[in-house]
């Protein structure tokens, strides 16, 4: 699709304010940037979804076959920042198509002839996009890509009888606030085992009913969650929780050794790839500052949309370096402790 839109001239109409209103090819200049730079964006975004899916998954299978089950947090797409973002940008890339419209008009153009490029648009672009969009809003329920209990009950259903009815219900919120603050490693050690790291994250996690015990304190989990911390990213990254867990250097057996090489192959992927996007975008602000200079007033419009782009890049570049560094911020949080 990237690839569709950079080499298309079809899916685009001429911007130049010597023969268009300044206001309209502005917009023109505006939403032909979004076009282009949305779908770099998006393979940014795409990957993430690969990252979040990978550490979401494995944790939960691994405590699954623990005896606890892990109940994520239901989420709705439509109230986390990166999703509104990204649908107003397609918003915002489509409206190129009511500038196209009315360029056709003033052109005196056939409405066949638009109709053309319409369907030139709808098929290499707007298909694609919402494709896209649909993918990153069923990324959200983690539950839903999961398998069902019924295939983990069909394989033994007598051990599976017996495991689900002494099953522990885990919060997704309390295991991880617990693994923010560094329980799901044993006390005073250096390292230890998945087994070893997996109990204690179920021990300081576990739901447990709502009570105060004789001693008058709440439970772990009640503590965890009346104490959770705001979240630094966006719902969907701030999801990626699990990662923390999992790379943590501490944990050291062949179990965890053969996801960290997975993890740290897709993600040594997504690093030089945001870096290429990012530089492509800040090439895209230079092109588009020099042509102002040269009087190309329109050109502020596609020369603002590309250093916005730009900045959400870097945000998510400085994400995915931050999710590479995991096992270094984990021992310097042991050290501090």
């Amino acid at each position: 699709m990237a690839l569709t839109v950079y080499t298309s001239s079809g899916l685009f109409v001429t911007c130049d304010s010597r023969q268009q209103p300044l206001a309209i090819a502005f917009a023109c200049e505006c939403t032909k940037s979004s076009m282009r730079c949305f779908v770099l964006f998006a393979m940014i975004v795409s990957l993430l979804i690969a990252l979040r899916q990978i550490a979401r998954q494995r944790i939960y299978y691994e405590m699954l076959r623990r005896g606890a089950l892990l109940d994520f947090e239901t989420v709705t797409p439509f109230h986390d920042p990166l999703f509104l973002l990204l649908t107003f940008c397609l918003l915002i890339s489509l409206t190129h198509i009511l500038v196209a419209a009315w360029q056709y008009h003033e052109d005196n153009k056939s409405v066949d002839q638009f109709l053309v490029f319409l369907k030139a648009v709808v098929v290499k672009y707007v298909a694609h996009s919402c494709v896209f969009l649909a993918f990153l809003a069923s990324a959200y329920d983690t539950e839903n890509q999961l398998l069902p209990l019924s295939k983990y009950v069909e394989e033994d259903p007598v051990a599976a009888r017996l495991l689900l009815s002494q099953m522990a219900i885990v919060l997704e919120a309390s295991a991880a606030e617990a693994v923010e603050r560094g329980r799901h490693i044993p006390e005073g050690v250096e390292t230890c085992t998945s087994e070893e790291s997996y109990a204690c994250l179920l021990a300081a996690s576990t739901q447990v009913p709502l009570h105060v015990d004789e001693a008058g304190s709440l439970s772990m989990a009640q503590l965890l969650l009346e104490n959770t911390r705001v979240e630094k990213y966006a719902k969907f990254i701030a999801e990626m929780w699990p990662a923390r867990a999992l790379l943590d250097p501490r944990i050291k057996d062949d179990n965890s050794l053969r996801f960290k090489r997975v993890w740290y192959a897709v993600n040594g992927c997504a690093i030089p790839l945001t870096f290429l996007v990012l530089l492509f975008f800040l090439r895209q602000v230079r092109n588009d500052l020099e042509d102002v200079r040269k009087g190309q007033t329109e050109d502020v419009g596609g020369l603002a949309v590309a250093f916005l782009y730009a900045l959400a890049t870097l945000q998510l570049l400085t994400y995915i370096w931050d999710l590479l560094f995991i096992p270094m911020r984990s021992l310097h949080g042991a050290a501090k402790a």
